[in-house]
């Protein structure tokens, strides 16, 4: 146990250096210059975003390769530069943003004499430029033009954002740009303010940390605290800075907001909470290329570091220990520590320089198999570390179970289009391909996918958690036995936000959010924490483009799981990064020891920007170790000049959670059941009766790691698909049905006729042998379950599924529609056909429909946030409106199949085909082959 600092003595024996391992582990320096740093970050009013404070990054001289300004997505984006006098130009030379280039590919030119009548003067050819890093930028010549300002454009929609832009007039060498006013047609979450020329208002400083420090002492007394002392100097103080006038100079004010922080650091760490004398944490450098995705793979580590032990901070006898000295320079990524607190489980990957180069990273076995992140434990006293995991995966974010299992991410979900234990194993025996993020990567830059696994403390057992597409991120387990973790569930709708809160039991069944399905901002829901004693959960609104850092927030289920009414911003001097604003601070990693107090990492330095960066921009040395209470009070415990110091574990023993009992059971059938009890549950505007079926509609996994290849639809960016088939709904709205295992689904309520009344946005599985029930689309999590009547569907076995039309699974639009389309539509519809310029062969029908009356369908089965009742492609369609009404149209005879075709292609986003490779179209027929006991009699050939 902690001794508790007495308030009656001076911290420290204040000005005497903090000694251990024959280094200063802390200084008055130091817990000064960072005081008058949080002066700088956490109280100043940061100036105001403008179009033209962005803009005028676009000409500061400064080229390398980012973007120097940024506007919003919009029609006709601009910048524009005043030159301050009508002059004869030369040229133009314009240097691109290089990660996205191509999105001024057709950049236009345009020059005026007042800035009201702009003249186009020349239309980039649609070719990509770049200028950084390859010395060629694009120039423009102007051949004499006489203007005063300089405009530069995109003629549709998009953002626009370049790096530098250069002008030279007619004859001279001389940038005459550099530094000129300018402006933009609007700002962005990314937009830059200028540098503020306001010095430190100190009197808002005082008042605002003693306030701070008069809630901390209220916060205190109940538990036991006597800050009568605190109290009275506070109180002098106060009185102290009422008297001061404009004449006081900047030294009293420092004078006087140093004793007040002497107070409060007194005070902070003689809290009770603080029971402990020593923090685990690590240090580490971040990642060469910050991604909330990217941020986790070895071949983008970079060196130093290891995992330490604070002992005795805040004391005269503070000191580090390292524990991992004999490891080889590498980064050691993310630990948990035990419930005994007797050990530890760490991520660690051996840094090689040559890895973050090499162009194919995808030949895995040319990659050194230990510069992948490995999963080790290591005992706290230093004496042994075991390897616990093994082969060409990132395995990292180890948390022990209650159990004595390990739970963890890993990249081995791999290609499998069926999630088993079987194909996990397979895992140990070869370095088996990827699955891969759908909106970003190449081989260079492949963003394979993670999802939760586990192990048993031998590191046997390895089996996987979950069969979720996508991302999983930072798991923990919460007080009352569950998993928390992020995933990121981009399911037909927008890349960028939806990082949302979710949970499931230990065996990963039941998964389930928690918070934020539809929620935009905060973006990402990171690193989030139980707290002791509370239903409440702590956890990072982070960014999606950057690394793990943002803002905490307090989250509370009780009211409610979407937008700002369930949660508390805890640290509102930092917005919501991306979402709202990026500030020149951030913090990460926290650790609640209550609901008000925490030990967290914070940074003095802004999120680093989002492409492959080693510089200053992403620094190695930002983070520290801090202790943060909800009043705003924030106190070093312990920065390293040279790296970051971060996720800080108290060193204790802590209770252990209770072990739950496996749902799932070993089936080598690998199929479980899934029950709705009344779909209309969260469908309060449909006629009960009116949905008649249930769509179930499978995910594969992405198996290419190049952005957008291949092409499954509109957006380029869509979740792969195959119906797997269509349940009954009962008049209750009740369903039960068989399920594979290990295959993540989403489901579409249909209608008499077999539309989309409803889409599902988000994923869910079942385990072998478990039976998953839910009640509807969706019920209210916060309160119990009401049933009147036992379920219909109950009330017999569950029913058999039945299959799709032909051509539905694998999805492929060539074998569902396009049949209907030969044999009812080609023969008027065709190539030289006089008056048919609508022509459905097979070599256009696809772009043809998907743009009919102005991109109609294609609107409809664009990414969406969030799916509506009633909206669904097939309901809203013009084109199956047109059919219906057209008297030519009305002797066509669509029979049953002919619809049902087209209302699945449609509701199913409109695909060119489904899946990512002819061999996924292969593994899919023999899953469905495998699975032929789970269906109605078809024929499904």
């Amino acid at each position: 146990m902690r001794r508790v600092v007495c308030l009656g003595v001076l911290l420290a024996l204040w000005g005497t250096c903090l000694h251990g391992q024959g280094q200063n582990v802390i200084t008055q320096e130091q817990i000064r210059a960072d005081w008058l740093e949080q002066v700088r970050l956490r109280f100043q009013t940061p100036p105001s975003v403008t179009p033209e404070t962005d803009a005028a990054g676009g000409c500061d001289g400064l080229k390398d390769g980012t973007f120097g300004f940024h506007t919003l997505h919009e029609d006709r984006p601009w910048w524009q530069v005043d030159l301050g006098q009508v002059t004869a130009l030369g040229y133009v030379q314009i240097y691109s943003r290089e990660q996205f280039a191509s999105r001024s590919a057709q950049i236009q030119v345009l020059l005026s004499s007042d800035s009201q009548h702009f003249d186009l003067v020349y239309q980039h050819d649609g070719t990509a430029f770049k200028g950084h890093s390859d010395g060629k930028p694009l120039v423009v010549h102007l051949d004499g033009r006489r203007a005063r300002f300089v405009r530069l454009q995109l003629p549709g929609k998009s953002y626009f954002h370049l790096d530098e832009v250069e002008a030279y007039a007619a004859g001279r060498k001389q940038n005459i740009a550099l530094h000129r006013p300018a402006t933009q047609s609007s700002i962005s979450e990314w937009s830059k303010a200028g540098p503020s020329q306001h010095g430190i208002a100190w009197p808002q400083v005082l008042d605002q940390t003693l306030q701070r420090a008069e809630a901390l002492a209220a916060a205190l007394m109940p538990m036991g605290l006597d800050v009568r002392a605190a109290l009275d100097s506070l109180s002098r103080i106060k009185a102290q800075t009422e008297a001061f006038d404009k004449q006081t100079s900047e030294a009293t004010w420092q004078q006087v907001y140093f004793r007040t922080r002497v107070i409060i650091r007194r005070m902070a760490l003689a809290n009770p909470l603080l029971d402990f004398d020593t923090i685990l944490f690590v240090k580490r450098a971040p990642t060469q290329f910050p991604h909330l995705s990217d941020q986790f793979y070895g071949w983008w580590s970079r060196p130093g570091g290891g995992v330490y032990l604070l002992k005795d901070f805040g004391s005269t006898r503070a000191s580090v220990k390292c524990l991992t000295e004999d490891f080889a320079a590498g980064n050691f990524l993310r630990p948990d520590l035990h419930f005994d607190a007797e050990r530890l489980v760490v991520a660690y990957a051996r840094y090689d320089q040559a890895v973050g180069d090499v162009k194919n990273k995808l030949q895995k076995a040319r990659l050194p198999e230990d510069a992948f992140y490995q999963i080790y434990e290591i005992a706290l006293d230093g004496s042994s570390a075991r390897r616990l995991t093994h082969g060409r995966y990132d395995d990292f974010d180890a948390r022990y179970l209650p159990n004595g299992d390990i739970l963890f991410l890993s990249t081995r979900k791999g290609s499998f289009v069926q999630t088993s234990q079987a194909n996990t194993l397979s895992t140990l025996r070869a370095d088996l391909p990827d699955s891969y993020v759908r909106c970003g990567g190449d081989q260079f830059r492949p963003v394979p996918v993670y999802t939760l696994h586990a192990i048993d403390r031998q590191g046997g057992n390895l089996r996987a958690l979950s069969a979720f597409e996508t991302f999983e991120y930072t798991p923990s387990v919460a007080a009352d036995g569950r998993i928390l973790y992020c995933r990121w569930d981009y399911i037909d709708r927008f890349n960028g936000h939806f990082f949302s809160l979710w949970s499931s039991n230990q065996d990963g069944t039941t998964p389930q959010l928690v918070y934020g399905n539809y929620t935009k901002r905060p973006q990402a829901t990171m690193e989030p924490r139980s707290i002791p004693g509370s239903n409440k959960i702590l956890f990072t609104a982070a960014a999606h483009h950057s690394i793990t850092g943002g803002s905490l927030v307090l989250l509370d289920t009780t009211k409610g799981n979407e937008g700002e009414g369930p949660i508390t911003r805890l640290t509102p001097e930092v917005p919501f990064p991306e979402t709202e604003k990026n500030v020149g601070a951030y913090y990460a990693n926290p650790w609640p020891l209550s609901e008000d107090f925490y030990l967290v990492s914070w940074s003095n330095r802004a999120l680093p920007p989002h492409y492959r960066c080693r510089d200053e921009k992403n620094p190695v040395n930002a983070q520290g170790i801090y202790l943060l209470d909800c009043f705003g009070n924030l106190e070093l415990l312990y920065r390293d000049p040279d790296i970051s110091s971060m996720t800080p574990i108290p060193v204790r023993r802590r209770p252990r959670p209770f072990a739950q009992g496996s749902m799932a059971q070993a089936d080598d059938r690998q199929v479980g059941e899934f029950l709705v009890q009344d779909i209309y549950k969260g469908l309060e505007t449909v006629t009960p009766g009116s949905i008649k079926r249930l769509r179930i509609v499978g995910v594969p996994p992405k198996v290419q790691p190049n952005m957008n290849r291949p092409k499954l639809g509109v957006s380029s960016e869509e979740t792969g698909k195959y119906v797997v088939g269509t349940v009954p709904v009962e008049a209750d709205g009740s369903a039960y049905f068989r399920l594979l295992s290990g295959v993540p689904v989403f489901f579409q309520a249909l209608d008499a006729q077999g539309r989309a009344v409803q889409t599902m946005r988000s994923l869910t599985q079942v385990l072998p042998g478990q039976t998953l029930a839910c009640i509807g689309c969706h019920e209210q999590r916060q309160k119990a379950p009401h049933v009147k009547h036992l379920p219909l569907a109950v009330k017999r076995g569950p029913s058999p599924i039945q299959p799709g039309p032909n051509g539905s699974w694998p999805l492929r639009f060539d074998t569902l529609v396009q049949p209907v389309l030969d044999q009812h539509c080609v023969r008027c519809h065709q190539s030289g056909d006089k008056g048919t310029p609508f022509v459905l062969t097979a070599d256009r029908a696809w772009d043809k429909l998907i743009n009919y009356a102005d991109k109609d369908l294609h609107k409809l089965v664009f990414e969406r946030d969030a799916s509506e009742p009633g909206v669904g492609p097939a309901l809203k369609s013009k084109l199956l409106s047109h059919l219906s009404q057209h008297k030519e149209h009305q002797k066509i005879r669509l029979s049953k199949d002919d619809l049902e075709r087209i209302y699945t292609w449609m509701d199913t986003y409109g695909h060119i085909q489904g899946s990512f490779s002819p061999e996924q179209d292969q593994q899919l027929i023999a899953l469905r082959d495998q699975y032929q006991f789970l269906f109605a009699p078809s024929d499904l050939q």
